[in-house]
C-alpha cells in the first residue's frame, strides 16, 4: 500500500510551475491532490486542475486551486494510481469513479506519470479488469463479458455502483492474457462496453514506491 509521505515525495518531484495538471480518480488521487495543493501554495506554483470527478473538483475549491476545463486547455502533466503495472508500461485500474474519463485524461496528457507499490510491479498486467459499460441494457452485456472470463457487476452500498459519468462496472476476473492489445480491442467491439480499466502504453513515468525508496522507470530510458 502506498503511503502518505511517498504521496509527498512524489508530488515534491514533479510539479512545475504553471502546469495544468489532472490526478486520477480516486481515494488514492485525492490524497495526492492535498499534498499537490500544499507544494502549489508553498512555492505559488500556479498550478491549473483538471478535475476528474466531483470530489476532485469539490476538493480544488476546498483547496483553493485554480479549475481548468479540458475542452479550453492541454492537460501538461496527468498523475494516475495504478493497481498494478508492467515491463511494457501497461497498466490497470481498477478503482476509478470513471474510467472514460480518466482514460480521456491519460490519453490527452503531454506527460503520464504513474505511481504503483512496487509489489504490483508484474511483468505482464494479469488478474481482474473493470469495465465501464452503458446502463442501458447492461445484462445483455455482462452475458458478453462473462464469456471472456468471471464477470460481476460492482456493488457499492448495496446498490450497483455508478460512475461518475453515470454508468456502471463490470469486474472481469481473466485465467490468463494472451494479448493485451487484442483484449482491448475485443472487449471494445462488445455493445455497451464504453471503456476499459486497461491502459496500453500511456505511462511515460512508472513511479515504483517501496517502503524505504521510490525508483522511476521511464520509457526514454528503456528505448
Amino acid at each position: 500500500m502506498i503511503n502518505e509521505d511517498r504521496l509527498e515525495e512524489f508530488a515534491a518531484k514533479y510539479l512545475k510551475k504553471d502546469k495544468v495538471i489532472a490526478v486520477g480518480s480516486d481515494s488514492l488521487g485525492e490524497k495526492l491532490l492535498k499534498k499537490i495543493a500544499l507544494k502549489n501554495h508553498e512555492l505559488e506554483l500556479n498550478i491549473h486542475v483538471v478535475p476528474t470527478s466531483t470530489s476532485i473538483a469539490a476538493l480544488c475549491s476546498q483547496m483553493h486551486l485554480q479549475i481548468a476545463n479540458i475542452n479550453d486547455r492541454e492537460v501538461d502533466i496527468a498523475f494516475e494510481l495504478a493497481d498494478q503495472a508492467d515491463k511494457n508500461f501497461n497498466f490497470v485500474k481498477r478503482n476509478s469513479h470513471s474510467l472514460v474519463r480518466d482514460k480521456m485524461i491519460c490519453q490527452s496528457a503531454e506527460e503520464l506519470i504513474v505511481l504503483c507499490d512496487e509489489k504490483n510491479f508484474v511483468e505482464r498486467v494479469h488478474g481482474t479488469i473493470p469495465f465501464e459499460i452503458s446502463s442501458f441494457g447492461w445484462k445483455r452485456t455482462l452475458m458478453q463479458l462473462q464469456k471472456l472470463g468471471k464477470a460481476s457487476i460492482r456493488i457499492a452500498k448495496n446498490d450497483y455502483f455508478k460512475t461518475e459519468t453515470g454508468h456502471l462496472l463490470v469486474d472481469v476476473d481473466f485465467d490468463s492474457i494472451f494479448s493485451l492489445e487484442d483484449l482491448e480491442f475485443q472487449t471494445r467491439t462488445i455493445a455497451g462496453v464504453l471503456e476499459t480499466g486497461l491502459f496500453i502504453g500511456y505511462a511515460d513515468r512508472i513511479v515504483l514506491c517501496g517502503e524505504k525508496k521510490i525508483e522511476v522507470k521511464s520509457v526514454i530510458q528503456q528505448k
